[in-house]
């Protein structure tokens, strides 16, 4: 039986990322660089960038099979179309589908089986709401439907934390130790959430209008 999987914010084949985040790929004279001026005009080194997108795309590999269903939410790549290309070849996911961000190209479409904007899918009966960006509001959040996002590289984690009932999750690479998510961590993740979240729900003495 085929699972279901999510990441974000891969970046493959983006030197800056790695440093404007101080991804754990940089070497020991980058790394302190990056700590004293991570927008600095320095760029971090080929070697770099390819020992970052190696340890990315192998996470992905290592966790997700050939006919699992992987989404992408958005920044796959920023490079040009026949290099993102060779990163996603090297996927060897057969199902992956992107969900389209600020640095994907319009030609990375025909790379992907299905590509969205922004949308709703749903799995073992729980709906999903799937965007790029963290939204704090989203189709059916009323009834319960999750939010996955991407975008801001685990700026919303102390904001997200401090509302427990919000059914939200940043699956970016980020904040996701460099691999993908499967439904069932976030499934786990959102258990204590949806509690909180019915309690809420409860407490609003039968309001039925859409939030």
């Amino acid at each position: 039986m085929s699972r279901l999987w999510f990441t974000a914010d891969l970046h493959l084949g983006h030197g800056n990322i790695i440093k404007y985040c101080q991804r754990p790929f940089l070497s020991p004279e980058e790394r302190k660089r990056a700590r004293m001026n991570p927008r600095g005009l320095w760029k971090v080194s080929p070697a770099t960038v390819a020992r970052h997108d190696e340890a990315l795309l192998d996470a992905i590999n290592e966790r997700v099979g050939e006919e699992d269903i992987l989404w992408v939410l958005g920044d796959f790549s920023l490079a040009p179309l026949e290099q993102a290309r060779t990163y996603r070849e090297r996927i060897r996911c057969r199902h992956v589908n992107l969900v389209r961000g600020n640095h994907d190209l319009a030609s990375y479409d025909a790379l992907f089986e299905r590509v969205l904007d922004q949308g709703m899918i749903k799995h073992q009966g729980k709906k999903i709401w799937l965007n790029h960006y963290p939204m704090r509001s989203w189709d059916k959040a009323f009834h319960a439907a999750w939010h996955l996002y991407g975008h801001v590289h685990g700026r919303l984690r102390e904001e997200d934390a401090a509302n427990p009932r919000l059914l939200t999750r940043d699956v970016g690479v980020d904040t996701c130790d460099f691999r993908p998510l499967s439904f069932e961590e976030i499934a786990d993740y959102m258990a204590p959430r949806e509690a909180a979240f019915r309690a809420w729900r409860n407490s609003l003495e039968g309001d039925r209008g859409e939030e």
